[in-house]
């Protein structure tokens, strides 16, 4: 494309997601920024939790993506997705996920969103049990939960220290979940740029040590002068299965 050049690799001028798919749809410049003193304190976790997903979106917007499970010996099962973010109200909006891939019944998700207040999901057009949300988007490791960025709901969120990765400085923000249910997450550790406030990483954890998945930003795609996420990645470290996202950004 001509005022497109592809990056990979490299997220020294990169401006992350926001949120894991809405973010997507409101990259922008990345401005010059100075570097933060080292004895800079740290800021207040909830308050960063809550900037982070409460970012309401400025725009409808619709977005077609890839869905990509690569499994061991190298299968690789691929469902086209619909992504479709609304405003629904002054301090309302929701995220549609619309999956389909050949040989299956189409399925259909959507998180509401609303300043203030927990998130509500629905499955095919009916309120989801909430055993359901921790289920896989088109038989990936991105769960319903964490398009719907559940974790950052949770009353306990603290910044842990500040960290460069991806050759970004970051806040370390890990958040615990207080009292988690047969197969929710115990605790999520995430790397939020200090600049734009973007998730970079994350590392995600239920009862043990290790995480069970690990999510990171991916593909980029630079278009006009701003920096676009056209790929990301949840590795599920048990099956060792990756499962990559792919937005057909316009």
């Amino acid at each position: 494309m001509k005022n497109s050049s592809r990056e990979r690799g490299s997220l020294k001028q990169v401006i992350p997601v926001r949120l894991i798919v809405p973010a997507v749809l409101t990259a922008a410049l990345l401005a010059p920024g100075r570097m933060p003193a080292a004895a800079e304190p740290l800021p207040d976790g909830p308050q960063l939790a809550r900037t982070i997903r409460e970012l309401i979106p400025e725009k409808n917007v619709e977005i077609l993506a890839t869905m990509e499970v690569i499994e061991r010996e190298r299968k690789r099962l691929k469902t086209e997705i619909v992504i479709r973010v609304e405003k629904t109200g002054r301090t309302q909006w929701s995220t549609t996920c619309e999956a389909k891939r050949v040989g299956t019944t189409a399925e259909q998700w959507r998180v509401h969103h609303e300043l203030g207040q927990v998130n509500q999901y629905e499955h095919n057009g009916h309120p989801a049990k909430r055993p359901e949300i921790h289920s896989g988007l088109a038989g990936s490791s991105f769960a319903i939960a964490d398009l719907g960025m559940e974790f950052l709901h949770w009353p306990s969120q603290t910044v842990l220290k500040i960290q460069r990765r991806k050759s970004r400085l970051c806040h370390v923000l890990e958040s615990r979940n207080p009292k988690p249910a047969k197969g929710e997450y115990h605790r999520v550790v995430s790397w939020v740029d200090k600049k734009t406030g973007g998730i970079l990483l994350a590392d995600i954890y239920t009862a043990e040590t290790k995480p069970v998945k690990q999510f990171s930003v991916k593909g980029l795609t630079k278009k006009d002068g701003r920096w676009q996420v056209d790929e990301m990645e949840m590795r599920d470290t048990k099956t060792r299965f990756r499962s990559r996202l792919h937005f057909h950004l316009k």
